[in-house]
């Protein structure tokens, strides 16, 4: 039985993942290993894709996908599976009247702070008069844009849609001219799937930032925390943001973040960047490590109980085997441990490994998969995962679910529902273009036509009383006022498309309307992400074609650049 042949509701237990190169990768960093229990929610309203929940949040996976993941059914809610030494721990469960702050009692750590590790005088400081340099890193919609515009004071675009920040941003943190902080894009993992992961991963490498802050979206805290661990195997400092602690202690949950701190082995934050709490704290712990140079405490994070030891003895050895190209590289260690076993053939080229060393990793990796009985991408991603299970098991409260996402899983039945979706899209884009065209698109544009005419009047009635040449006058009233006159009567128009674009890709419409377009813009060779860009086209083309920069597929990305020019631009 492949995850494709599941019914709605239904929940299953992976036995195997098929496929190969980036794309499984991917799916491993997800969560999607064997093991793994999952819930189909729905299928898109066309049959393709489908939404399934999984470690606690959702993942739409194309149906082909899904016929490469081998299931088998599970006969109820509750499994009487008793857990091996070193499998995953569950949370702990909240009851709703449960005060999290009595429940934690661990001594705090004292990580990336002053005094405990650094009497004065004392510690690794950097050179007086450096200006340091700070990454922030996390995933996709976690509020990293949003903790950004609280660091540097900038004004920067946030919404929901995956992938919105694809630049590179750089800003001052306030109060601190000496440190320069660099948002980059949203990413999942460190592994080479998008454009958007490779330039994270070599801004880290390559140009070596005094200290990374990765910010936590602590309601999805096990997706999040794997990349973390990988920031871990990077061995530069780090200090973990817990974004939006408000929503979780709301919902009854909670974090010993002293527990979680002396685990992982770097200073835990919690913080509310929307709410503008914990920032302070933040920014000073950064600064310290920073300032100090303090990498993670931790840097052997694979459980010697898992899989009998198996990636643990692997990781290890192939660590001795590369460990002079490494430094010679200048990459960390057991990051390029890991990337050499999973096979990552970017980091393996600049380690510049000899014939016979790329033969034993082959030889040890075989060697561990037979151990394991898992291939050496899902055993790795495995053993990551075992980690963060047991992490939050004894150090997370579960949260009961929100007022919030269950309102919006009703507005999902009529949103993304099978007969409701496409009507209702189309209701809202009439609504949409009537209101752009006919109402306030249309007033503003009067407005300015009006402006621009009078304006024109009076100034060619001033250069005919000033008897101006003729040409010198045709050219000010017939080329410049009468020709930008009529490019700024486009200007409302365009403005006033973008002002309702911008809200529904905040409300998270869009990335609803990706997923049941997908099937749809397939058949004409697009993806449901170029639907953002196509309706951005009804704008104007250039933003349009600058949006497809969200794209990972670079075909994706040149056929809607190729197609978005026939949209019915406002021009």
């Amino acid at each position: 039985m492949t995850l494709r042949d599941a019914d709605i509701g239904q929940t299953v237990r992976i036995e195997k993942v098929g496929g190969s190169g980036a794309l499984r990768q991917h799916f491993l960093d997800m969560g999607v290993i064997p093991g793994t229990e999952i819930t189909l929610v729905q299928y898109a309203p066309m049959g393709d894709p489908m939404e399934l929940r999984l470690h606690g949040y959702e993942l739409t996976l194309r149906l082909e996908d899904a016929a490469q993941i081998e299931v088998c059914p599970l006969s109820g809610k509750i499994q009487a599976q008793v857990r091996k030494q070193g499998e995953p721990v569950p949370e702990k469960e909240s009851s709703g009247d449960t005060n999290p702050k009595a429940m934690f009692a661990s001594e705090h750590p004292g990580l990336g702070e002053g005094g405990k590790f650094h009497p004065k005088g004392s510690g690794d400081p950097l050179p007086k008069g450096t200006t340091i340099k700070m990454a922030l890193v996390g995933n996709q919609n976690s509020g990293k844009t949003t903790l950004f515009n609280r660091l540097t004071g900038s004004n920067q675009h946030v919404g929901n849609f995956p992938g919105v920040t694809v630049d590179r941003k750089d800003g001052t943190i306030i109060g601190h001219p000496d440190c320069v902080i660099t948002d980059l894009p949203g990413i999942y993992s460190m592994s080479p799937y998008s454009s958007e992961e490779i330039v994270s991963r070599n801004f880290v490498l390559d140009e070596k930032p005094h200290a990374v802050i990765n910010i936590v979206d602590v309601t999805n805290i096990e997706r999040n925390l794997y990349l973390t661990y990988q920031l871990l195997e990077m061995d530069i400092p780090v200090v973990v943001a817990l974004n939006m602690m408000d929503e979780l202690t709301a919902n009854g949950g909670g974090v010993d973040v002293n527990e979680m701190e002396k685990l992982l082995g770097v200073p835990v934050v919690p913080i509310s960047a929307a709410k503008n709490e914990g920032i302070e704290e933040l920014v000073a712990h950064a600064v310290h490590i920073a300032y100090y140079r303090e990498k993670p405490e931790n840097r052997d994070l694979c459980d010697k109980q898992h899989k009998n030891g198996a990636v643990h003895r692997c990781m290890h050895s192939i660590e001795h085997l590369i460990e002079d190209h490494a430094e010679k590289a200048g990459l960390p260690l057991r990051f390029s441990a890991s990337k050499a076993a999973e096979g990552d053939q970017l980091i393996i080229e600049r380690l510049g490994l000899e014939k016979n060393e790329l033969e034993t990793i082959e030889h040890i990796v075989k060697q561990t998969e037979a151990e394991s009985g898992l291939d050496i991408n899902a055993a790795v991603a495995d053993m990551r995962f075992s980690f963060i299970f047991n992490l939050c098991g004894s150090s997370v409260i579960k949260p009961r679910e929100s007022r919030e996402h269950l309102r919006s899983r009703r507005i999902d039945r009529i949103l993304t529902g099978k007969y409701t979706a496409i009507p209702f899209f189309i209701l809202i884009m009439l609504l949409i273009s009537f209101l752009t065209f006919n109402v306030i698109g249309a007033f503003l544009q009067g407005l300015i036509e009006l402006g621009v005419g009078s304006l024109t009047t009076l100034v060619d009635d001033a250069l005919t009383a000033a008897n101006v040449n003729e040409v010198i006058h045709g050219l000010i009233v017939g080329g410049i006022f009468e020709g930008v006159g009529s490019v700024l009567s486009f200007l409302p128009i365009i403005v006033t498309m973008f002002f309702f674009l911008s809200i529904l890709e905040d409300s998270g419409y869009i990335a609803r309307v990706a997923f049941f377009m997908d099937k749809l813009l397939r058949k004409i060779g697009l993806s449901g992400r170029s639907i953002v860009p196509m309706l951005i086209g009804f704008g104007c083309s250039v933003p349009a074609v600058m949006a497809t920069r969200t794209m990972p597929s670079e075909r994706d990305r040149k056929m809607t650049i190729l197609l978005t020019p026939f949209m019915s631009c406002s021009a």
